[in-house]
């Protein structure tokens, strides 16, 4: 394992451990071993155990279940991709078994327990006047049944959510497996979908109980990904609210902008849990392509520049590895890949992981530029890279920039590196998200300053990465990568 002393920055770094790409990003709900992504962007894989469907009957374990999700695991562990397990989804035998009612703004539900795991759902949406009104189902009706819904556990099957967490932990803990990261529940917030209940009682019926529990088998716990219909503030105050900043090892979100890792991780701090790991393990399904370029260097840089300190403390997941090549496939073009194909997601990923290949990566902040580019987490920014015998820029615009650039005709980024000498540069080579490359060997000159590159903001028409799902109406984009090889 190796380590460096980042110094230099405009903040403390500290120790800075030696990460690799594919160490820091994962996918959702892969498949397809045989795929080269798992030798390229996706080091983890997340998928799902359900406590419904290997406990649907209670204390009779569908071992056939367990044992299909037990070989998944051990093959992607044979493929070198580690794997977080999200432990959740009750049955519903073990769920609030009276009339259960749950309100969140205009939804009104009301759940009646039949028999088994079969509920009658009722469902309400609030009028201009405040009454209620009965909602007609898909069918027709005024009410469906539905399995194992995702409601409140009943008081007295705490004890048994217990025992399963249990049962899987100790299993995936041990030989051959040695998992040592588990996520409880997905998505837990009253407008999710996930979960028809109060973050209190989440927290204290369902997160708290399970964190023990693994915790108590020497396993880490994964927060079960808060997702965006909430906020950040509100997720701090409801884990301090019901102390369980000590229950968790990672506190995960999904689909939040880049500087919410950093809101959590000095909440963290401000609550003890200085190195609490921060990650996303869900991000990316939708359409807007050039978000992985976006996205994925500002979280890098950032991670490096704060106390990287062990190999797990921050991720990133795409949402989900493939889908169909079907366009009425559920997540057609918004996954890494449609069918077989990448998608321009899974290009750009692939662009990112082959230019830094297995190398460790390292902050690098001696660059600056003209237009003016902060290192930062939003807004106009750039972030830098030392591995190996190269360094890599990676500039990102807002949209109101590259209107600016337009109407003002502005054609180069200007980078300057003051600590690069002539004499040892190899090659510059501007890289698009997509992995177009333009041999910059003549754009670059000496200065009083080290070396300055004149970067091409155009994308070439001629060589430009075009695809199905990708729409562009200007060689314009608002991300770009420089590649400095040194001589070795």
């Amino acid at each position: 394992m190796k380590y460096m002393l980042a110094v230099g920055l405009s903040l403390t770094i500290g120790i800075v451990h030696a990460v690799t790409f594919r160490e820091f990003s994962g996918v959702c709900q892969g498949g397809d071993l045989s795929s080269p992504c798992w030798d390229t962007f996706a080091g983890w894989n997340r998928f799902d155990i359900s406590w419904s469907s290997a406990e649907p009957e209670e204390g009779k374990f569908n071992e056939a279940y367990l044992e299909k999700i037990y070989a998944r695991i051990k093959q992607n562990l044979d493929r070198g991709v580690q794997v977080l397990p999200m432990i959740g989804y009750a049955p519903g035998w073990a769920s609030h078994r009276g009339k259960y009612e749950f309100i969140s703004g205009n939804i009104r539900r009301i759940y009646l327990p039949l028999d088994g795991n079969r509920y009658l759902l009722k469902e309400y949406r609030k009028q201009k006047n405040g009454n209620w009104e009965l909602q007609k189902q898909k069918d027709g009706g005024m009410e469906r049944i539905i399995l194992n819904p995702r409601i409140p556990l009943a008081p007295e099957n705490i004890s048994k959510w217990r025992k399963f967490i249990r049962r899987i932990v100790s299993d995936l803990r041990a030989k051959p497996y040695c998992l040592e990261y588990f996520q409880i529940w997905n998505e837990a917030h009253p407008k999710s979908g996930f979960y028809d209940g109060s973050m209190t009682d989440y927290l204290k019926k369902i997160h708290q109980p399970a964190a023990e529990e693994i915790h108590s088998l020497g396993g880490k716990v994964v927060y079960g990904g808060y997702p965006c219909c909430g906020s950040v503030d509100a997720l701090a105050n409801a884990l301090s609210e019901t102390n369980a900043w000590n229950s968790i090892d990672v506190i995960d979100i999904h689909y939040f902008p880049e500087w919410c890792m950093e809101y959590l991780r000095r909440k963290a701090e401000e609550n003890g849990r200085p190195d609490l790991g921060v990650w996303q393990t869900e991000i990316l399904f939708h359409r807007k392509y050039y978000a992985v370029a976006q996205i994925y260097p500002t979280v890098l840089y950032w991670g490096l520049t704060h106390n990287w300190s062990y190999p797990e403390r921050y991720k990133l997941m795409a949402f989900a590895f493939g889908s169909p090549d079907d366009p009425k496939a559920y997540g057609y073009g918004k996954c890494l890949l449609a069918g077989k194909k990448l998608t321009p997601h899974g290009k750009a990923l692939e662009t990112l992981a082959e230019i830094f290949g297995g190398e460790n990566i390292y902050p690098y902040n001696r660059v600056w530029s003209e237009p003016r580019l902060e290192f930062a987490n939003r807004g106009d920014r750039m972030s830098a890279f030392r591995f190996g015998n190269k360094i890599l820029v990676a500039a990102v615009f807002e949209n109101a920039t590259l209107e600016r650039q337009e109407k003002e005709l502005c054609s180069t980024l200007r980078l300057t590196f003051p600590d690069i000498a002539a004499d040892s540069i190899a090659a510059v080579t501007r890289i698009g998200i997509f992995g177009e490359t333009t041999d910059l060997s003549g754009d670059w000159e000496r200065s009083e300053n080290g070396i300055l590159v004149r970067v091409p903001l155009l994308e070439n028409a001629a060589t430009r990465y075009s695809d199905q799902f990708l729409k562009e109406n200007s060689l314009r984009r608002p991300a770009l990568y420089v590649l400095v090889e040194l001589r070795k």
